[in-house]
């Protein structure tokens, strides 16, 4: 630190220190009674989740590890007029790494309808249900979030689930073409129905 002025009755001023503010005091006053700031970074953790659909800035946001869906959509600029609110539950808390689709009514609607291509869950957490993607309401976006399934792969699940109405568990997934016993076993923990 640089000390500036010397004189016992002067008053000494610290330099500026990087992130910190200056610090004035005299000679006279009591040096213990003063507090310097500190320097020490935050332990807080971060995660990057990137918001997609219905709201006024998609896009990948850093936020605080423990924050729920509803800090995340706010950051966003909050809901679109055409989106589909009440689809979320925006107390689920974010996951790094993590996709958020916001979907609009009409994607919402669609989505309930048997055999949809999304739903409320996979609206607001990337498809995941504790954690886990739900291979018969995953986007294709989101099933490529699972270690080992690609672009091409993901599009053959979205395509066999509408064509044959869905997956009744988890095993089904290998009536889906280029997914056989091994990538099951990989991506078995990371997927639900």
């Amino acid at each position: 630190m640089l000390l500036l002025g010397g004189c016992s009755d002067e008053e000494v001023v610290l330099s500026d220190i990087p992130g910190t503010e200056a610090v004035e005091y005299s000679e006279t006053e009591e040096q213990s009674s003063t507090e310097v700031p500190s320097t020490e970074e935050s332990t807080e953790t971060h995660a990057f989740v990137y918001v997609i659909g219905a709201v006024n800035r998609p896009g990948v946001y850093e936020v605080r590890e423990d924050s729920r869906i509803f800090e995340v959509i706010e950051r966003a600029g909050g809901f679109r007029e055409d989106a589909a609110a009440e689809s979320l539950n925006l107390a689920s808390q974010v996951k790094d790494g993590s996709v958020y689709e916001v979907l609009s009514r009409e994607e919402y609607e669609k989505a309930r309808k048997p055999g949809g291509a999304a739903s409320s869950e996979s609206a607001v957490s990337g498809g995941e249900e504790g954690g886990l993607i739900n291979i018969n309401t995953a986007s294709v976006t989101e099933l490529t979030g699972i270690n080992g399934i690609g672009e091409s792969r993901a599009q053959a699940i979205v395509t066999y689930r509408e064509e044959n109405g869905g997956f009744s568990c988890i095993e089904d997934i290998m009536k889906v073409s280029g997914i056989k016993d091994g990538l099951f076993k990989k991506i078995k923990d990371q997927i639900t129905v």
